[in-house]
């Protein structure tokens, strides 16, 4: 199975933290590594602050989500 992210990526961070239980809201970070087993990605922000966050709650800084909205218009016809 392939990562989404790979390391030194430049990601944004909306979601909750495992550590501290901390929400980011948009923050941009740089992933370091993967865990195999649990599937989530530690991080490391601006600040020099890790924490591991979920693959859900990363974006890539240019990525759209067109095609889930291009979904819901063709149902609703």
């Amino acid at each position: 199975m392939r990562n989404k992210f790979k390391n030194k990526d430049k990601v944004f961070v909306h979601g909750c933290g495992e550590n501290d239980g901390k929400f980011y809201n948009n923050i941009s970070a740089i992933i370091i590594e993967r865990d195999p087993f649990y599937q989530d990605y530690l991080i490391k922000f601006k600040d020099g602050t890790e924490d591991w966050v979920q693959e859900k709650c990363l974006r890539k800084p240019y990525a759209r989500n067109y095609s889930k909205y291009r979904k819901r218009k063709k149902q609703k016809k």
